[in-house]
């Protein structure tokens, strides 16, 4: 005979919100909006992000595989964390902001001088005889009978 349950699941005393390496004691929400909330209190850098930007991830392990990390839903927010263990870790994680300008990888400013220069220099520097190509009737582009044949391969038989 199957037996239903009519009680509401336990929520541990505490949990752990997790956020760009920091760890933070909170008491479990009963809702997503109200853990949204506390999320945005605990880590002040979350409070001017968007809240449809944040979102609570576990590790979970499914079918006895490996562990992953799967998001928790508005929707199965309360049964999620009632499932966590005392102190269990709830990671808080950030979508890309859709309307932010991209971002770019900064240069150093001594690596772009540099570059400059060499640029500089290879560019007021007109090549020398010895390095012109000449193209062949197959039309592929030949050394100068002067040139030296460079090879990172040892000569074999030498």
């Amino acid at each position: 005979m199957a037996t239903i349950k009519t009680t509401t699941p336990a929520l541990p005393d505490y949990i752990t919100y997790r956020f760009a390496n920091r760890l933070v004691y909170v008491r479990p929400a009963q809702t997503y909006e109200i853990a949204l909330d506390i999320a945005q209190k605990e880590f002040v850098e979350l409070a001017a992000v968007a809240r449809d930007r944040i979102s609570f991830n576990t590790v979970a392990t499914i079918n006895r595989q490996e562990p992953r990390v799967v998001r928790i839903s508005e929707s199965a927010w309360f049964a999620a964390v009632a499932r966590q263990l005392c102190g269990g870790v709830i990671d808080i994680l950030l979508t890309p902001d859709p309307h932010a300008p991209p971002t770019y990888l900064a240069v150093p400013a001594e690596m772009m001088k540099e570059e400059i220069d060499i640029l500089r220099r290879s560019r007021s520097t007109p090549p020398s005889p010895a390095h012109s190509r000449q193209t062949s009737p197959s039309g592929r582009s030949t050394k100068s009978a002067k040139s030296v044949k460079r090879s990172w391969l040892p000569r074999l038989g030498a």
